[in-house]
């Protein structure tokens, strides 16, 4: 093949691409996984939530094991802490995970209700919550995130509101109701604090994403929904984890298109790529998402996988 010929065959495939694909290919790239589906230490049953701390340690809520599972940056099991009961230091379902900025690690204990505290070895510190609706008291939560100045934001789901706590699991004030945010949250999922220090949150079932104050106030809405191969860049389906990187850019799990979207600081797209398995019926979804020191990891909820993507510079 002429030289030529060469230039003419890489423009027309370049015609024919996608522009997500091309610009998934320039914009990230996939170093490593690691697991597979089992209850021994390093595999994992239906991973949900991620998260990293300071000396980029990867904590796991390995979901249906009841347990936390932590990976050193490349995938090398660390240790692990749990099972399934009502105990303290137990889970039933475990789904969000947050970590304060001393590295105590904060889990979402779904099915109990409750959140729990715990050193980065996994140590028990504290709890609070119980079923119900009065403070304190939760309905299946789910995401969680640290401010700056180190206040916890839980989703307490089923009772439609925000939760605040201290690090000594101390209530501060709640948020969420229709009338004080001016919107229906249908199903909220994850949580995020962006750079500006407000509050940005998955509004699952309504396939947007919901930016607020700190005190509830909503700032923005974007996203609607769209599904498939084609699916509109900025739409989503079902939306789940949300992280934000160091420079501002927000990543977001679109779990339905099997793909994650990352947008600006203010909120408008930059990218997308497609996670393995996408469209192939092999039902994998990427669900929990966490950043740091240059990568993005992915927690494949179907495929019981983390996936690992190396960040080109901006």
């Amino acid at each position: 093949m002429t030289k030529q010929m060469m230039i003419r065959f890489i423009l027309a495939v370049i015609l024919v691409l996608p522009a997500s694909v091309l610009f998934a290919q320039s914009n990230v790239m996939l170093t490593g996984s690691w697991c597979e589906f089992g209850d021994k230490p390093g595999q994992l049953k239906f991973p949900t939530m991620i998260a990293t701390d300071k000396s980029n340690y990867l904590y796991v809520v390995d979901q249906h094991n009841h347990r936390i599972q932590k990976f050193d940056a490349n995938g090398t099991f660390i240790s692990m802490w749990g099972k399934q009961g009502q105990a303290a230091g137990e889970f039933y379902y475990p789904y969000g995970i947050a970590i304060d900025s001393k590295g105590n690690v904060y889990v979402s204990d779904m099915n109990n209700n409750r959140v729990q505290k715990f050193t980065a070895d996994g140590r028990y510190l504290a709890s609070v919550g119980e079923y119900g609706t009065k403070e304190s008291q939760m309905k299946y939560p789910r995401g969680m995130a640290f401010d700056a100045n180190d206040v916890l934001y839980v989703i307490d789901a089923y009772n439609y509101r925000i939760q605040k706590f201290n690090t000594d699991l101390k209530f501060i004030s709640s948020w969420g109701s229709a009338e004080s945010i001016g919107i229906k949250l249908y199903m909220p999922q994850e949580i995020a604090v962006t750079k500006d220090g407000n509050i940005i949150m998955s509004d699952r079932q309504n396939h947007r994403i919901a930016v607020f104050t700190t005190d509830g106030k909503l700032v923005k809405r974007f996203g609607d929904y769209d599904e498939g191969k084609n699916a509109k860049s900025g739409m989503f389906s079902e939306p789940h984890a949300i992280t934000v990187a160091e420079n501002g850019d927000v990543f977001i799990s679109d779990r339905y298109n099997f793909r994650i979207q990352q947008f600006d600081a203010a909120n408008n797209y930059k990218a997308q790529w497609f996670t393995p398995g996408s469209f192939d019926d092999s039902k994998h979804f990427p669900l929990g998402i966490a950043v740091g020191n240059g990568i993005i990891y992915i927690a494949d909820h179907h495929a019981h996988k983390i996936y690992q993507y190396k960040l080109a510079a901006n």
